[in-house]
């Protein structure tokens, strides 16, 4: 049995790793027993530090960026839920991460495997209507199109993409915010807010290009998705990413396996290995 422990299970309704998870391994359930079987094992999410359930395996997933944020920010503002972080990766049997790019700040604690979340690229694909979807969002058909998705957070580089539009007054912009109170707006141009996942998808397929502005060196999801519905990805920061993408970045995440089918794959390759039943 694989015990799955977020923080979160779906904060805005959309279908996350978790309920994927949970749909592909009908052999899962979400919270935690009293004690568990040799067999069993637990995916409990970083931010929750150490658990008390014995004896047990478990696998920290160590997808924050938090230390990184610290070290890019010169702020103390997350030491707390650093130390979560570094509790549950020290505590737990298994490390996993998204990216080599986070290994520094884990190694300390034992090896890490990694194992992306992976894209439904199923919703996040390239559609052929892209005129009708103009219309239908009210984007302008004679205008070259850039998409920008995230918060007002500084990790984000909302104030990039402001750097960028002024720099490139020809561009029309499709904005979408993650929710009303970490909403920016961007004057004269399309803002949403709180999209579901279809939407999202349909949105990127109105747009020419993705703006990359975030402060960090990994893709966040949304960039994943867009390269899924094969966006360009223009890269404002001068930082390590997790790889270039090519002109085909849809045919870039299938052949890094960020596709949820090689995920699943990765999954069950990995729990056999440690004699885990799934």
């Amino acid at each position: 049995m694989v015990f799955l422990n977020p923080e979160v299970i779906s904060g805005l309704g959309e279908d996350t790793f978790w309920t994927w998870f949970a749909r592909e391994f009908p052999n899962s359930r979400f919270a935690l027993p009293q004690q568990l079987k040799d067999e069993d094992i637990i995916l409990r999410y970083s931010t929750l530090g150490f658990h008390n359930v014995v004896p047990s395996k478990s696998v920290a997933l160590l997808w924050e960026l938090l230390p990184e944020m610290r070290q890019v920010f010169k702020s103390n503002e997350w030491d707390d839920k650093i130390l979560k972080t570094y509790e549950t990766a020290k505590y737990s049997t298994f490390r996993v991460a998204t990216t080599p790019l986070v290994k520094e700040y884990y190694e300390q604690f034992g090896s890490i495997e990694i194992i992306p979340i992976g894209v439904d690229t199923n919703v996040f694909k390239p559609m052929k209507n892209k005129n009708e979807l103009k219309r239908k969002y009210n984007i302008p058909q004679n205008r070259r199109i850039g998409f920008w998705g995230g918060t007002t957070h500084p990790m984000k580089g909302y104030k990039n993409l402001l750097k960028y539009a002024k720099e490139n007054p020809e561009i029309y912009w499709i904005v979408v915010w993650k929710q009303q109170y970490e909403a920016g707006f961007m004057p004269d141009n399309s803002n949403f807010i709180q999209v579901d996942q279809n939407t999202l998808a349909e949105l990127m397929n109105c747009a020419d290009f993705f703006l990359s502005s975030g402060l960090l060196r990994p893709f966040y999801m949304i960039e994943w998705e867009a390269m899924s519905c094969n966006l360009p990805i223009i890269v404002t920061e001068k930082l390590k990413k997790d790889f270039e993408p090519s002109e085909n970045p849809r045919q870039d995440i299938f052949e890094l396996g960020w596709n949820r089918g090689a995920v699943k794959i990765k999954w069950i390759e990995y729990f056999e290995k440690r004699g885990i039943k799934w």
